[in-house]
């Protein structure tokens, strides 16, 4: 018994079809696992980025850090350098959140605590956030965005 052209042409079809489906399936889950890496990739690298802002941090932690709350906050040239890095850094935070590279929940339930220990030091308030603050508006628009006022 011989299969007609037509049939087999339909044949084919179909199943040309089905591998067509198929391999949008498989592209689909890849394009989600590998969305899914680099969101995971941006976590760390930005974690890597603020573990060299470190002793920043720890100067800011409340209770203890020695610039926290009302003490005097950053005093030397280097210090004041090293307070602009670190907030710097929360400034790229902005651009990323705004271009939707990482996520605000996200950010908020890793970091928000740290923007509030920089807003809650008189000494940077006063000298970055409030005489400054048109240097430091990707910054200030973080804060907003977070909802942390000053």
């Amino acid at each position: 018994m011989q299969i007609p052209l037509s049939e087999i042409k339909d044949i084919v079809t179909i199943a040309g079809v089905a591998i067509g489906a198929g391999s949008l399936f498989v592209a689909t889950i890849n394009a989600r696992m590998t969305s899914k890496t680099n969101r995971a990739r941006h976590w760390l690298d930005l974690r890597t980025q603020f573990a060299k802002h470190d002793e920043v941090h720890r100067n800011l932690r409340r209770p203890g850090g020695k610039w926290a709350g009302s003490s005097p906050g950053p005093v030397t040239a280097e210090e004041w350098a090293m307070v602009e890095a670190y907030m710097g850094l929360f400034e790229h935070c902005e651009s990323m959140l705004a271009e939707k590279l990482i996520d605000t929940a996200t950010f908020k339930a890793i970091y928000e605590y740290r923007l509030k220990n920089i807003v809650a030091s008189n000494a940077i308030k006063t000298e970055k956030l409030v005489k400054r603050a048109d240097g430091w508006r990707l910054f200030l628009g973080l804060l907003k965005r977070v909802g942390i006022q000053i």
